[in-house]
């Protein structure tokens, strides 16, 4: 479009920092979102959106922004989540070049992104077509968060034609991913702990069926990994043991063994189908009869799949292209994100685009203000696109 240097041009670095450095301030763990959001919620009015909170869920209000434009048109959702994982960082730090701390990377980011587009289309009069739906929630990081925020405004109704999600992989539009469930397993003995000299019972019994369950789910992933690639955008399917816990002193026998992992899986199965061949994997291994074997699950997210030629897709790829002189290419992503919940439940097509997500929850979290900046670029200009093309 002609004036989309106008728009660009009133992209503004200081801003958009000091929005950054306000959200960073306040700390937001998973569960306990409420500062931030009301913070968000002010940054947003102030940028001149119509703003309200939605305090059905107290501790994680989600809050919904709209900016409407000067004729009909599509509605166009900018979504991202309020929390961070609950580890320590260092105190956050704005420096010369880049903002430090826990969420900055992964994504308060994203969320000063969305403000300072708001800013920009209602300084520039809001001449576009259609509407700007924001919406920001909490409970998004597992294992604590279970996207009850964003699942509780998807049932409502409150969501967009199209969603630009402002976190994940700035060099690629990420059309599928894989699903992801985390799986709880308990081998329990029929016996009750014990002295390792004040027992009749096999010593190494637990310790035997434990073994022998972590070789199983060694060999499925390797069958995983062996199988045809349907989906050559994404990585195989996998079945990974994070921990295991048997015992809890050096001359006891335990009566129980804790393992807990994660399984992820490619787009066209469910996760009912997941858990059954999980099912089907355990009882094969016939353990002995004095060992029982209890799995449950939590879903992280499921996998989806979208058609490359959506409109916001290709707005994304458009917009890259113009600003970069080069395509964007087409990927999966690996990570569970909320286009997810957009895609499946939401009924709609969504995309991600990140704001430098490199360093999120790692121990040192950052953004760099040159990729604020040349992120907000390319976001900007998908949404003009998006709302001006028929």
């Amino acid at each position: 479009m002609k004036e989309a240097q106008n728009y660009l041009a009133r992209i503004n670095p200081d801003r958009m920092r000091d929005t950054l450095w306000r959200l960073v301030s306040i700390p937001s763990p998973t569960g306990r979102e409420r500062e931030a959001a009301a913070a968000f919620a002010d940054l947003l009015s102030q940028a001149g959106a119509d703003v309200q909170i939605d305090s059905t869920l107290p501790n994680s209000p989600s809050v919904i922004g709209r900016l409407r434009g000067d004729r009909p048109g599509p509605v166009l959702q900018l979504a991202g989540h309020l929390d961070h994982i609950d580890i320590p960082h260092e105190t956050p730090k704005k420096e010369s070049d880049r903002i430090s701390g826990r969420g900055s990377a992964d994504m308060k980011n994203g969320l000063a992104g969305i403000v300072e587009i708001i800013h920009i289309l209602h300084e520039s009069g809001c001449r576009f077509p259609g509407q700007i739906l924001v919406t920001a929630y909490g409970l998004h990081e597992a294992p604590h968060g279970d996207s009850a925020g964003l699942n509780h405004l998807l049932r409502q109704g409150v969501k967009g034609q199209a969603a630009l999600v402002f976190e994940g992989p700035c060099d690629g539009a990420a059309v599928m991913a894989n699903g992801m469930a985390i799986w709880n397993l308990i081998l329990c003995h029929k016996e009750p702990p014990c002295h390792e000299l004040c027992t009749q019972r096999e010593t190494f019994e637990l310790m035997a069926a434990a073994a022998s369950t972590i070789e199983a789910l060694a060999v499925k992933n390797q069958q995983l990994k062996k199988q045809p690639k349907p989906y050559p955008l994404l990585p195989p399917e996998s079945v990974f043991v994070g921990q295991m816990h048997c015992g809890d002193f050096y001359n006891r026998l335990s009566a129980s063994c804790f393992m807990q992992g994660t399984r992820r899986w490619n787009p066209g199965k469910t996760f009912s189908t997941i858990q059954e061949d999980f099912r089907l994997l355990l009882k094969s291994l016939s353990l002995p009869p004095v060992i029982s074997a209890e799995c449950s699950w939590m879903l992280v997210g499921d996998s989806y799949a979208l058609d490359g030629e959506e409109k916001i897709v290709q707005c994304l790829r458009q917009a890259f292209e113009d600003l970069h002189q080069k395509p964007l290419p087409l990927k999966g992503h690996s990570s569970v994100t909320d286009v997810c919940r957009l895609v499946n439940s939401g009924k709609i097509p969504a995309v991600l685009w990140g704001f430098g997500t490199d360093t999120g929850h790692a121990d040192y979290e950052y953004v760099a203000y040159e990729q604020l900046v040349r992120s907000c670029r390319v976001a900007l200009l998908t949404v003009l696109y998006y709302l001006h093309r028929s």
